[in-house]
């Protein structure tokens, strides 16, 4: 497989940064959020975040 370079490169390193910034935001928010800690189930806001990151990770694969 060739190299990816250019605008290629530039648009694949631009959607993995925003599946990890969409999945860092995801893991904070479960170690500080008192439900998703105590009951281990997503509260909306985590569930909304899963979701963002989630949708990232398909943008990318698409």
């Amino acid at each position: 497989m060739a190299e990816r370079t250019g605008p290629v490169q530039a648009q694949h390193r631009a959607g993995e940064a925003a599946v990890q910034t969409a999945y860092s935001a995801f893991i904070r928010h479960t170690q500080v959020c008192a439900p998703c800690r105590k009951t281990g189930a997503d509260c909306a806001e985590a569930a909304e975040l899963r979701q963002a990151w989630r949708d990232a990770r398909a943008a990318v694969a698409a």
